[in-house]
């Protein structure tokens, strides 16, 4: 009787090991929202539609605070946690990173006009939609350890995706310096170019953590 009340109390006071895994996947789901509201801003030189873009990747990133903030609320709760409660809060963040870079794209680009993406950065745009469905891809799996060759696999191309935008924004960044003289917008596009930058490396981020945690559990 005694240990039967103490596993109700303990499965009343510990939030299930399997919200971690239905908070990180709606983490996932508002990085591809955000990044396709964003690939479509960076295509269209529209400034009614960029600012109907910039209030939806400002809703959906305010809904990915939710999501962490419920993260690492649920750490100081939890007793028992799916994986190391480090690697939690990194994943959580990295996932949470994502999302706060693509705000921060139209919000340098509502500064310097609507029409600061250069043709580099719309493809930047098309490669972080590719890098954060593969992101979605890897967490949708994570609760899984049979995933787990899967799981790298998808940390790999990842990886990849990020030498690709690489590549792309140093073409960009090339042809700015050889073609462009005006200082105001050397500034401006060097920026935008440095978040699209900083937007796919927190893609590769959340695939470095997602591959220590596929190590570990293997």
């Amino acid at each position: 009787m005694a240990n039967a009340a103490l596993g109700r109390l303990m499965a009343a006071i510990s939030p299930r090991n399997d919200n971690y895994f239905v908070l990180f996947n709606s983490l996932a789901d508002c990085a591809v929202k955000g990044s396709k509201v964003l690939a479509m801003m960076a295509a269209v030189r529209d400034s009614e539609k960029f600012d109907e873009h910039f209030a939806e990747i400002r809703k959906i990133e305010s809904e990915a605070d939710e999501y962490t903030k419920e993260i690492l609320l649920s750490l100081h709760k939890t007793f028992i946690t799916p994986f190391d409660r480090r690697e939690i809060r990194e994943l959580a963040m990295a996932l949470d990173d994502i999302i706060d870079y693509m705000e921060a794209i139209p919000q340098s680009a509502k500064i310097y006009g609507h029409t600061a993406f250069t043709p580099e950065m719309v493809a930047l745009g098309q490669i972080l939609l590719r890098a954060s469905e593969k992101v979605r891809e890897a967490v949708s799996m994570l609760s899984d350890m049979k995933n787990s060759s899967r799981i790298l696999q998808t940390c790999e191309e990842i990886s990849s995706i990020e030498g690709e935008a690489d590549h792309v924004m140093r073409s960009g960044m090339h042809r700015l310096f050889a073609e462009e003289g005006d200082a105001r917008t050397l500034i401006r596009s060097k920026e935008l170019y440095d978040l699209f930058e900083e937007a796919v490396d927190s893609c590769e981020d959340v695939a470095d953590v997602i591959h220590g945690v596929v190590l570990e559990r293997i």
